[in-house]
């Protein structure tokens, strides 16, 4: 009994690429629909990819800065990407210089907001050992630096 062979042919993004891309050499996986190279093979954006080997696995740094937020005011939305590509699983990391800030995170941005007051540390599930600070002012700006790294999809 012979068994006949069937080829069928489909259009696939190529998403993979273990070689050369523009000018560097790695391995490179973009997301579920996106061409990892252009027919040139120019590498697409950074925010298109799960996976680059030079920025050395998932916790890519994919974004960083700073940012001074006033007291009692949201700042505006601070964007993962400059092209609106959500980055689920995000990891948000801040250095306030000791000061009290309070982080939202979304699959496309992250807000902070500083209170007018510092809480207490019962409310944030905490106790209280030393000095003090529930209710006195928090400062008028706090300066924020901030890493964003892509977390696991």
């Amino acid at each position: 009994m012979q068994e006949k062979l069937e080829i069928r042919r489909c259009q696939v993004s190529r998403r993979v690429l273990l070689g050369k891309g523009g000018s560097d050499y790695g391995l490179f996986i973009s997301k579920i629909g996106v061409d990892v190279v252009d027919d040139s093979g120019n590498l697409c954006n950074n925010d298109l990819m799960i996976f680059d080997s030079r920025e050395k696995g998932y916790a890519q740094v994919i974004k960083k800065g700073t940012v001074n937020v006033s007291r009692g005011v949201t700042n505006a939305a601070i964007p993962f990407t400059s092209t609106g590509i959500a980055i689920p699983n995000a990891v948000v990391i801040l250095y306030a210089d000791g000061n009290y800030v309070e982080l939202a995170v979304s699959d496309f941005a992250f807000t902070l907001f500083v209170p007018l007051t510092y809480p207490s540390m019962s409310s944030l599930g905490y106790s209280l050992y030393g000095t003090s600070t529930t209710g006195a002012n928090t400062p008028s700006t706090t300066t924020v630096n901030y890493i964003v790294l892509r977390g696991r999809p």
